[in-house]
């Protein structure tokens, strides 16, 4: 995180009053980390590391977001192989839920999967903006 010097002492302070502020901080920097890894073996160590450091700190919101991490630990050793940006990821969904609804369902999953790119084309626009003289 990118701190100025007076923020900076402003955070300290607000550590030496709350320890328990501070572990949850320090944990929150930690598993941000964990979207930097491009190897699957060093993420899955990373959280488990990351639960581990978790196990003694009795902080029942991140003992449920570790819970969901496990749960959807798939997903997340996926956005390692594949690093898709999640932006796109819900632009697909959101386009696949939109076909849907205007299509009113499909006997055919092939044919469905055959719309999904033809609208994602099709729906894709270019804006030319011009520069006032």
């Amino acid at each position: 995180m990118n701190l100025n010097t007076e923020k900076k002492r402003q955070l300290n302070q607000l550590f030496r009053l709350n320890r328990r502020v501070m572990k949850a901080y320090l944990l929150k920097e930690s598993l941000s980390r964990l979207w930097d890894y491009r190897d699957e073996g060093a993420m899955l160590r990373s959280l488990q590391s990351w639960i581990d450091q978790l196990r003694w700190q009795r902080l029942q919101p991140f003992e449920k977001l570790a819970g969901m991490l496990l749960d959807h630990l798939e997903g997340i050793l996926n956005y390692c192989r594949t690093r898709i940006a999640m932006g796109v990821v819900e632009a697909i969904n959101g386009n696949i839920k939109a076909l849907l609804r205007r299509g009113r369902g499909y006997k055919n999953l092939r044919y469905l999967l055959l719309k999904a790119p033809r609208m994602a084309v099709t729906r894709t626009g270019f804006v030319i903006i011009r520069k006032a003289a």
